[in-house]
């Protein structure tokens, strides 16, 4: 029966789950209180992601022999995949109250800790895996990543930095580590670790959204091997010469994205996925709307920042003259705290297939941008297209009507500030609440930008808009905007007959 078990465990290691499973049925119904077998049943089912299966062999093997370590470790991680986190951290604590230094069940249970947000707690089992000396990669790993969530990036970066001389071909060590020096700010370091993540992992798609949005407003170094660099290098330097005095012409226009699609087809690996259908053009900070909109979900209460939130707002009516539009707000030049963006509106039921808007902070300030930009748009786009101020978000007029006038008819009721300081406390303890202020972005195109107009060629031929035919290319289909768009494409196409397009 040894002969058989081992020859079982021989089989796993190797992949073989199915045979070695065989065998330990056979040894099971031989003697099915022997706890090895159960053991290693518990092992197979786990590898064959069935949690719950390999829970009640490990139940049944400590049932039998109440100080098996292994059975109460392996409970813990099928616990920890069924989201079910208390448990694992029970199974894992009796893990370790058995053996002491058992220190496979630290480092789990400082995972799990992670996952509960008790990063403190997890720190001090990371530690005593180091005090035992068993230096570990994983330990000095999950410490810096608990460290860096506390915000003591400092101790984080010297802890990535130990688990990455101990394991140096770990990506996700690198893609925190690039993570923590974003947080400082430290955007060239930044790009370095996600490039290196990227270098281990081709694949890896957090370090890859993660060096997409670094480039919308900082240009790394030349020399970087990183593909996304490179090809954000090459599309920077694609610049158009254009003219704010003169109108942009269809030509112009196609030319300049037929240039775009060619860097990408030949310095880009299409299996990465943009998921963003918006262009911004950031010469401030965030308007850190998901707080808002936290505050008015929970509390039906206006933020007060929004009151005093304008939007200059521009119908377009296809695609080219998106393009167009994208192009005229890289130009100009504005004053701090304006966002710009052009958009494809993909929310269900809104008037209008595309957008471009500037956010204002104040009424005075949209209506002096407004008046500078309209001649600009005249001559650059053309005289039809309709620009007029509006309430930043009028999501709030449905239970609020008069709020989206822009005559100011509605105030900040000052009763509400409490509401919104219940919501600021309750944000900054799930650590969501960002203080980061982008200073600037950068002009020109961003890889980010080229592949967000791709998803709009994919847009408009989605609804119809039959400007897209002009460009003569390959449209991509977008995996996003088909699910964004599902059940939408029919009104969609009636919002273009409207417009006798």
């Amino acid at each position: 029966m040894e002969n058989d078990l081992s020859n079982a465990l021989t089989l796993f290691q190797s992949g073989r789950l199915e045979e070695a499973k065989k065998i330990c049925v056979v040894v099971l119904k031989n003697d099915e209180y022997n706890s090895q077998a159960l053991n290693l049943n518990g092992f197979i089912s786990y590898y064959q992601k069935n949690f719950d299966e390999a829970i009640k062999h490990w139940q049944k093997a400590i049932k039998i022999n109440p100080n098996y370590i292994e059975a109460y470790n392996g409970c813990g991680n099928a616990y920890k995949n069924l989201k079910q986190l208390e448990k694992a951290v029970e199974c894992f604590n009796k893990a370790i109250q058995i053996e002491p230094r058992y220190l496979e069940a630290y480092i789990n249970l400082g995972n799990v800790l992670i996952k509960l947000e008790k990063f403190e707690e997890a720190i001090i089992n990371f530690d005593k895996v180091n005090k035992f000396k068993s230096i570990s990669a994983e330990a000095f790993q999950g410490k810096a990543y608990s460290l860096m969530k506390l915000k003591k990036y400092d101790e984080a970066i010297f802890n990535f930095n130990q688990s990455i001389k101990m394991k140096p071909n770990d990506a996700n060590t690198y893609y925190n580590l690039g993570a923590t020096y974003e947080s400082l700010e430290k955007w060239q370091d930044a790009a370095d670790n996600f490039s290196k993540a990227m270098e281990i992992d081709s694949n890896h798609n957090k370090a890859f959204k993660a060096l997409l949005h670094l480039l919308e407003f900082y240009n790394p170094k030349e020399e970087s091997k990183n593909f996304v660099i490179r090809t954000n290098n090459l599309l920077k330097h694609n610049n158009i010469n254009l003219s704010l005095k003169n109108k942009i012409s269809d030509d112009t226009i196609i030319n300049y994205y037929s240039k775009i699609s060619n860097i990408l087809d030949k310095n880009f690996d299409h299996h990465f996925i943009n998921d963003k259908s918006q262009i911004f053009r950031d010469n401030a900070k965030d308007l850190n709307c998901e707080r808002h909109f936290e505050v008015f979900n929970t509390y039906n209460v206006i933020p007060k920042f929004c009151f005093d939130c304008y939007k200059i707002q521009i119908d377009i009516k296809n695609v080219l003259e998106l393009f167009k539009l994208y192009l005229v707000f890289d130009k100009i030049k504005l004053e701090k705290n304006n966002i710009r963006k052009c958009m494809i509106e993909i929310r269900d039921k809104v008037s209008g297939n595309y957008k471009g808007l500037i956010y204002c902070s104040g009424l005075s300030e949209a209506q002096r941008i407004e008046k500078y930009l309209n001649p600009i748009i005249k001559k650059t786009i053309g005289e039809d297209l309709s620009i007029f101020i509006k309430r930043g978000c009028t999501e709030f007029a449905v239970s609020y009507p008069k709020y989206k006038e822009i005559d100011q008819s509605m105030n900040y009721n000052n009763d509400w500030i409490e509401k919104e300081k219940i919501v600021d406390d309750k944000l900054k303890k799930r650590n969501k609440f960002s203080e980061k202020i982008l200073k600037e972005t950068l002009e020109g195109l961003s890889i980010n930008d080229a592949l967000i107009m791709k998803n709009w060629l994919y847009f408009a031929k989605s609804i119809n808009d039959e400007s897209y035919k002009k460009f003569n290319t390959n449209i991509p289909d977008s995996e996003y905007l088909y699910k964004k768009l599902n059940g939408q494409v029919n009104h969609r196409k009636n919002e273009l007959k409207k417009l006798n397009l």
